[in-house]
């Protein structure tokens, strides 16, 4: 009576229930996959170079690299969810990031500066949503035209030298730029904290979340059903280009220079940083959670590259190469459901 009819002990029946109902939920958690990359990257980077990796300092550094990226990251999942790519975010992080400098070099209010840093890149943004629908192209199209112009925009407008020549001293700079975390958190991840949460109610709890989705699931069947596709696609790229917005202000106070180079190839990080995160590339679905930690392995990558004393070229071939990993994942995952 002690043994079961497969020879298992009976006392051992409930615990493997348990853990294959365990199992069962883990497998439903839509992170799960990204979470565990995050895991075993941070393992291997232990083992590898365990001196500087393990440091409270660099998880700091990192956190706060990731920040940037996982910002941006949280607007492109509504971006890519809906079917379509934002090439341009990279430009106009420097485009509207110059304008704010320029502003606090003519001796305007901080407020009034930040307000000029938003509302450029929330135009950008929404430039970008209006020529797609009235031109009838997907964005990816218009924002390849976009991207270079939002750039040259703020080559013209900066001489293509660095914007100088403003105070460092305001409460903006030593609160929002502050070299010094706030709880061991720099300022700019207690944003990219915010931005989530916000973007994943936005996402997850709002009938604006679900047009979305419902657009990048089956764009003619959402029109049917009286989604005005238009209008939701202005929405989303204007929503893409306030929130570039919102770390354009940060990245400025921390780095407090207004670099015309600043952005290229952010794109490519933010894309990266979102597909591994979960949202396919297809449309359709996509988890703000998941981006915000895509950025962080991102982040991770790039930092033991630096810590293994690896050639920065390489940094971004490693980032092309996590993009083609992500989205072939992706693309045999849809295939197989």
């Amino acid at each position: 009576m002690g043994e079961s009819t497969i020879g298992i002990p009976a006392s051992d029946e409930p615990r493997r229930s348990g853990l294959r109902e365990l199992g069962r939920r883990l497998g439903q958690i839509d992170e799960i996959g990204v979470i565990g990359a995050l895991v075993v990257l941070i393992v291997l980077l232990a083992a590898l170079v365990p001196e500087t990796f393990l440091t409270a300092q660099n998880f700091i550094n990192v956190s706060r690299q990731a920040s940037y990226v996982g910002i941006m990251a949280v607007g492109m999942v509504f971006v890519i969810a809906m079917g379509d790519i934002d090439l341009s975010v990279g430009s106009i992080w420097m485009f509207s990031s110059v304008l704010m400098a320029i502003a606090l070099r003519d001796g305007y209010a901080i407020w009034i500066a930040v307000a000029v840093c938003i509302v450029a890149a929330t135009s950008c943004g929404l430039l970008n949503g209006a020529l797609s629908v009235a031109l009838g192209i997907p964005t990816i199209i218009v924002t390849l035209g976009t991207l270079s112009l939002y750039r040259g925009l703020g080559l013209v407008v900066t001489e293509a030298s660095p914007v100088s020549g403003y105070g460092h001293d305001t409460w903006f700079f030593a609160w929002i730029g502050g070299r010094d975390p706030v709880f061991g958190v720099w300022i700019s991840v207690w944003v990219m904290a915010v931005v989530a949460v916000f973007g994943w109610l936005l996402f997850n709890r709002t009938p604006f979340g679900r047009r979305v989705q419902a657009i990048g699931s089956n764009v003619q069947a959402a029109r049917f059903s009286g989604i005005r596709i238009d209008r939701t696609r202005l929405l989303v790229m204007t929503l893409m280009g306030f929130i570039v917005g919102i770390a354009a202000v940060v990245a400025l106070a921390f780095n407090r220079n207004g670099s015309p180079t600043v952005g290229v190839g952010t794109e490519l990080s933010v894309i990266a940083a979102t597909i591994i995160g979960g949202t396919a590339l297809t449309g359709g679905s996509g988890s703000v959670l998941g981006a915000v930690l895509g950025a962080l392995i991102i982040a991770l990558i790039q930092n033991g590259l630096a810590l293994l004393a690896v050639p920065p070229a390489w940094s971004v071939a490693v980032t092309g190469i996590v993009i083609i990993v992500a989205v072939t994942l992706d693309y045999l995952i849809k295939r197989r459901q």
